[in-house]
């Protein structure tokens, strides 16, 4: 099945109020936690020991920024009722997410590297904006899960899912593989993705199809 369609006004209109709604929330919320966690002097250690050995592969950091990629992709998946709920899910995690990151400051058990050979400029932009601190829940983790879970509820096609399934975990993967992450992230991560997903996404969803019927 072809999953795939290119937005109508309609559309637009949506993802123009509520996917900029979603734009100015992140980094406003995220980047305020970011600036008051910095000013912590206590920090929480949610990691396990051998976590640490955990080798940095440099090169998984396109999958990490390909969360990008799943945004745009969104774009041309869901329909009207459905970017609303998106939307608002994205919101609503990330608040959730920054009651935790700003009562519960965490403190990233890896070493970031000064230099990474041939990736040095991608890390280093990414050190600057990100401070080590909003860690769990991942809100990498949990955006991706939120599209990924989005658009394969609109999809209905078992290739689709097949591939967004792998898209995920690449991704979950890549957040602890470029030290940015620990395993407890990724699962509250998950975790809040799911929990968004069913009691925000799917509500909106239906309320919005029961009022067009």
């Amino acid at each position: 099945m072809w999953v795939f369609s290119l937005p109508n006004k309609a559309r637009l209109k949506e993802i123009a109020i509520w996917g900029g709604l979603a734009s100015i929330a992140f980094p406003a919320i995220y980047g305020l936690c970011n600036h008051l966690a910095s000013l912590q002097t206590n920090f929480y250690q949610a990691y396990f020991a051998w976590e640490l050995d955990i080798p940095l592969i440099p090169w998984m950091i396109y999958p990490y920024m390909s969360l990008n990629a799943l945004f745009l992709l969104a774009a041309f998946i869901l329909k009207e009722r459905a970017v609303k709920g998106y939307c608002l899910s994205l919101v609503i995690s990330l608040f959730a997410a920054a009651i935790v990151f700003y009562f519960f400051p965490g403190e990233l058990g890896f070493t970031r590297p000064d230099y990474v050979p041939g990736y040095n400029e991608i890390f280093q932009g990414m050190y600057a904006i990100d401070k080590p601190h909003n860690l769990f829940p991942s809100l990498h983790v949990t955006y991706s899960t939120l599209s990924a879970m989005a658009m394969i509820q609109q999809s209905h096609s078992k290739s689709f899912t097949l591939i967004m399934t792998i898209w995920i975990i690449l991704i979950a993967l890549s957040v602890i593989l470029v030290h940015q992450h620990h395993i407890i992230d990724i699962v509250m991560g998950f975790i809040l993705a799911i929990i968004t997903y069913k009691y925000v996404y799917l509500k909106i969803v239906e309320s919005s199809a029961i009022i067009k019927n």
